[in-house]
């Protein structure tokens, strides 16, 4: 069995991605990256699968979880409260694009506006989620509305979110605009776009990882161009749709602007406890 899936060994390093979808996608998405990892650099790693946001935080926080699969709003979240957690790498789209936009949806010919959401229900991806709460209240604030005034509910996951506006259940829907545009087909209409944000990046813990240890993974993710290079996309092909189209160097300044997006919440997020 690969080291990246054995039971607990206590020199593995230990890694934990977003828990955006169910233990076994997980492994079968981010097993491979770890395998190349243990091949390039000589560490061994061990996949580890927590069911809440808060949960990688607190384990890196407290020296639980070596390198760690983030979003830019959990990111923040982490630096806020220790910043001497840097990013190793941030990551491709398929377009070779490290950013994305959060959006807000409706179900096509619906007279759904933002100005007009004031008690509708809304589904909203997850409050980690940089496309939850987050960007929506945001957008909302554009058209002088707020989530305060509406009957928000969080759907799980961008998609359940855009399902749940199909469904009939919520008038608008966030999510990233690139899930939002595969659900054009059943009718789902953009109506509000973000400004562009920083995309998902890996980040180590400074105190349980060595100087090398971080260069080598750094490096070993940034060696391959599988948008450019065939062997590369092949090598990735099996991993996960958000890390199998190559990395860029991460800067911490690139999420400035997720960081002025939260601190000008007056109250936060009332769903995160941080």
């Amino acid at each position: 069995m690969p080291a990246a899936v054995t039971a607990a060994n206590s020199t593995a390093l230990q890694f934990a991605p977003l828990p955006f979808e169910d233990r076994k996608v997980l492994l079968a998405q981010f097993r491979p990256m770890l395998e190349h990892l243990e091949r390039k650099t000589g560490n061994t790693f061990e996949l580890k699968t927590l069911a809440e946001y808060e949960s990688i935080l607190d384990g890196l926080h407290e020296d639980r979880i070596d390198l760690a699969f983030l979003g830019p709003l959990p990111y923040i979240l982490l630096t806020d409260e220790d910043d001497t957690f840097k990013p190793l790498v941030r990551f491709l789209n398929a377009e070779g694009k490290s950013q994305y936009r959060c959006v807000l949806a409706r179900f096509g010919g619906q007279p759904a506006g933002l100005d007009e959401v004031g008690g509708a229900h809304l589904a909203l991806t997850q409050p980690y989620s940089t496309c939850g709460y987050l960007a929506t209240e945001h957008l909302l604030r554009d058209a002088g509305q707020t989530l305060r005034n509406t009957r928000y509910f969080y759907a799980g996951s961008h998609s359940e979110s855009m399902l749940e506006v199909v469904r009939g259940h919520a008038m608008l829907g966030s999510a990233k605009s690139a899930i939002a545009r595969q659900y054009r087909h059943l009718n789902i209409e953009i109506i509000a776009e973000s400004p562009p944000l920083p995309g998902f990046l890996l980040v180590a813990n400074p105190r349980t990882t060595t100087a090398k240890q971080r260069a080598a993974i750094r490096d070993a993710l940034l060696s391959l161009q599988p948008l450019s290079r065939q062997a590369d996309r092949a090598l990735t092909e099996s991993w996960g749709s958000n890390i199998r189209h190559g990395a860029i160097p991460a800067d911490d300044a690139a999420y400035d602007p997720v960081r002025q997006l939260y601190r000008s919440l007056p109250d936060g997020i009332p769903e995160v406890k941080r």
